[in-house]
């Protein structure tokens, strides 16, 4: 039995990862910056920044495997504060592997990359070329080298490049949680009938998050040290596609206008995987429709805006 601890436990993605490894027989030790500890459930305060503190956590909980998921995850916030990004995502990885190698014991550590280092492009395996086109992807693709440093000395470290997803729980300071959020508010009355957007015709994978997390815990079990593997689906959806389904789905019709502020020049308009080497490695296959995706997006939202 593993003893798995969970940074960044309270995020979207670590949430849905906590629930799912507390179905199985592993022990879950799942951590959160503790500012935004939420009101259920028995977390871990755990701020990466600290040193210190890591260091007591790590040897009070004596972890088998570090599933590393915190981290400022926004590239829109990435552009904004680069400071509190690079020494979020950076420094925090840091910390965390130091605090590994204090424990003298053999370690797994689980990092959790980003497809925004390969800057764009269809059908990309692990082996595309790197570019970096924003802050996020910067301190990302810097932790990669860095846990790649550290690698050896009782850590054995394994990367995921997960490709873009979504569903309940994830901010609407991202596209399509924030499509959704706006649709619910027109239907209660809360706001105009108009949904004002960037680029349309941009594509991603918009995988789903449960999807993604039943890859998390495949790598988990299928662990394989030193390797790096894209988590993608392997298909692109644009985000008028998006919009059409939301249209399809929305009890009330509303207007889409383009927003010229909207418009990025850093805007990547392409950006999807291929997902075959971790397939083959796991056999893990994403199972969950981008209509299903969408419809459970709105459902959420509809639930969090109450009645006026």
């Amino acid at each position: 039995m593993n003893r798995i601890l969970v940074t960044g436990a309270e995020g979207f993605v670590g949430s849905h990862l906590v629930k799912a490894l507390k179905e199985t027989l592993d022990m879950v030790v799942p951590t959160c910056y503790p500012p935004l500890k939420p009101k259920h459930g028995k977390y871990v305060e755990l701020d990466i920044m600290n040193l210190d503190l890591v260091r007591e956590v790590f040897k009070s909980h004596n972890p088998d495997v570090i599933f590393h998921l915190a981290a400022v995850s926004s590239v829109a916030k990435s552009f904004i504060d680069r400071p509190f990004t690079y020494n979020t995502n950076i420094i925090g990885t840091i910390n965390l592997l130091e605090s590994a190698l204090s424990l003298n014991k053999k370690i797994k550590f689980i990092f959790v990359s980003t497809c925004e280092v390969y800057g764009g492009g269809e059908g990309l395996k692990e082996d595309a070329p790197i570019l970096l086109k924003n802050p996020y992807a910067v301190s990302k693709y810097a932790c990669e080298l860095i846990s790649k440093d550290y690698a050896g000395n009782n850590i054995d470290v394994m990367i995921l490049r997960p490709f873009n997803h979504t569903g309940p729980g994830q901010s609407d300071d991202f596209v399509l949680p924030s499509i959704a959020r706006q649709i619910a508010e027109i239907e209660r009355g809360k706001k105009a009938p108009l949904i004002e957007v960037g680029n349309i015709e941009i594509k991603r994978e918009f995988m789903n998050v449960n999807d993604v997390v039943n890859a998390y815990k495949l790598a988990i079990e299928k662990f394989n040290p030193g390797e790096v593997y894209n988590i993608s689906s392997n298909q692109s959806h644009s985000l008028k596609e998006a919009l059409n389904l939301f249209k399809k789905f929305a009890k009330t019709d509303f207007e889409i206008k383009i927003d010229p502020a909207r418009l990025r020049k850093t805007d990547i308009p392409v950006l999807t995987g291929n997902g075959e080497k971790f397939s083959r490695q796991t056999g893990w296959s994403p199972r969950i429709p981008f209509e299903k995706t969408i419809e459970d997006l709105l459902n959420y939202w509809r639930a969090r805006i109450q009645t006026p």
